[in-house]
């Protein structure tokens, strides 16, 4: 999941690295709401999915995993909407304003990703595609408990945040100060495929398996999470915990 290589463009030092994430980590910790998920996307204003579980790509990354289980689009769809549905959780997922420009389907960078470079996801392009079509179909049809948010933002994430708490989080973007981080809350995220795994009777160290896959290749292929550092953040208390965990991967 990580290189311990610093990547070419690292000029601060680890110290002041940990330091500016602590600040950011104590700062803009929130209690954990997980009746929503959203991605792990630094561009969520303070005010959006405050407190929501944060994994790549949102639920729409829940739908991918289990694609690259075998599932079809429409069945990977049906069993993650029908999961959240029967736990009160609302299906959430995101794109951005360069939605349609240039090589970008859509805003939200893990699905897009995949899309374009599926066999880095253990899917195929196509199958992603058929996915993110029913999920705006649906999202259309507005019957069924699903939010997106448009994100409109650029890319400035400093390092990705990976949060290990069950009742706090991490707001990924200061405003104020403009101070963005990618948030990854591993421990919920945990729990919550402890719970997919046991509702669908599905192999629990093949979904880790598959899960990971899909976190390294995003990691590696974007331009704005590859070679970044990694920080694991303890926030269950008021004093944040940090430790750097290595660095994302770059994957050609």
């Amino acid at each position: 999941m990580v290189s311990e290589m610093h990547p070419p463009h690292e000029a601060e030092t680890p110290e002041k690295i940990l330091e500016a994430a602590k600040k950011h980590a104590e700062k803009m910790r929130v209690a954990a709401d997980d009746n929503l998920a959203k991605c792990v996307d630094g561009g969520y204003k303070e005010n959006e999915a405050v407190g929501a579980l944060a994994i790549p790509g949102g639920h729409l990354g829940m739908a991918m995993n289990l694609l690259a289980l075998g599932y079809t689009p429409q069945e990977s769809f049906n069993m993650t909407y029908d999961f959240l549905k029967n736990r009160g959780i609302t299906f959430g997922w995101h794109t951005d304003n360069h939605e349609g420009h240039g090589e970008t389907i859509v805003g939200c960078g893990h699905c897009n990703a995949a899309i374009k470079r599926g066999e880095e996801y253990g899917v195929s392009g196509e199958a992603v595609k058929e996915l993110l079509d029913i999920i705006r179909i649906e999202q259309q049809r507005g019957d069924k408990k699903m939010e997106c948010v448009v994100l409109n933002r650029d890319h400035a994430e400093k390092a990705i945040l990976v949060v290990r708490s069950t009742d706090f989080t991490v707001k990924p973007w200061d405003e104020k100060a403009d101070i963005q981080y990618f948030i990854y809350d591993q421990s919920r995220h945990m729990l919550f495929l402890d719970e997919l795994a046991e509702a669908y009777d599905l192999d629990r160290e093949q979904l880790q398996a598959v899960v990971e896959q899909q976190i390294n290749a995003t990691l590696g292929l974007l331009g704005s999470s590859r070679g970044k550092p990694m920080i694991v953040v303890d926030v269950s208390g008021d004093e944040a915990v940090v430790e750097l965990l290595g660095y994302a991967p770059v994957i050609e």
